[in-house]
């Protein structure tokens, strides 16, 4: 699509920010601190659709591979399709997985990352290891899906990276294959802990 077409489009979502840099659409949300940055020769299509909360919403449909995912950009979200767990694990692998929904947003992946990441060190918590496993991937999942519409969820993989650091890998978890963007995310994690030393709290929101 043209650049204006994306613009125009997006300008009907109120509190969005848009704009054109190196090349790819930034789309920043400022209610959940992240931007979506995409090239615009890969949104195949941009229209309004109806969300629960009534409130204006667009859906850009982006070219990925032989896939086209859906993005939603909302007043104060995007809604995106985890990954699927037989793209991040190792060919063969076992695994376990929850059920998985369709679509989640950003707000939910947070929240729920986040809450796992707060329950972790409570002593009454009592997650087997194999559900704890499966948890752990499907919030890969969530993170893997939301990289690929052009997201960058340094604070929820932050969350991650802490319980999966503090577990130490829990029976039942599959491997997971080499992912270069994901390790890219992580130095991104590192880099940002390191920045917030003085202000943990920054970061792990």
């Amino acid at each position: 699509m043209q650049v204006y077409e994306l613009t125009e489009a997006l300008a009907e979502v109120p509190g969005v920010e848009v704009k054109i840099k190196r090349g790819l659409l930034w789309v920043h949300i400022p209610a959940i601190g992240d931007t979506a940055q995409i090239a615009p020769d890969e949104v195949m299509a941009a229209e309004s659709v109806f969300v629960p909360t009534r409130a204006p919403a667009v859906q850009l449909d982006l070219k990925r591979g032989r896939e086209v995912l859906p993005l939603i950009v909302t007043v104060d979200d995007m809604v995106f399709t985890p990954a699927y767990a037989d793209d991040l694990v190792e060919k063969g692998a076992h695994r376990r997985i929850p059920a998985m929904p369709n679509l989640i947003s950003y707000s939910e992946m947070h929240r729920d990352v986040r809450a796992l990441g707060k329950a972790i060190d409570d002593p009454a918590l009592d997650l087997d290891p194999e559900t704890l496993a499966a948890t752990l991937l499907a919030h890969r999942c969530f993170l893997a899906g939301a990289m690929r519409v052009g997201l960058w969820p340094v604070r929820v993989a932050a969350w991650w990276e802490y319980v999966n650091a503090r577990v130490g890998g829990p029976v039942g978890v599959a491997p997971l294959r080499s992912d270069p963007d994901w390790d890219d995310l992580m130095t991104d994690v590192a880099e940002a802990r390191r920045q917030t030393t003085a202000q943990p709290s920054s970061l792990q929101q």
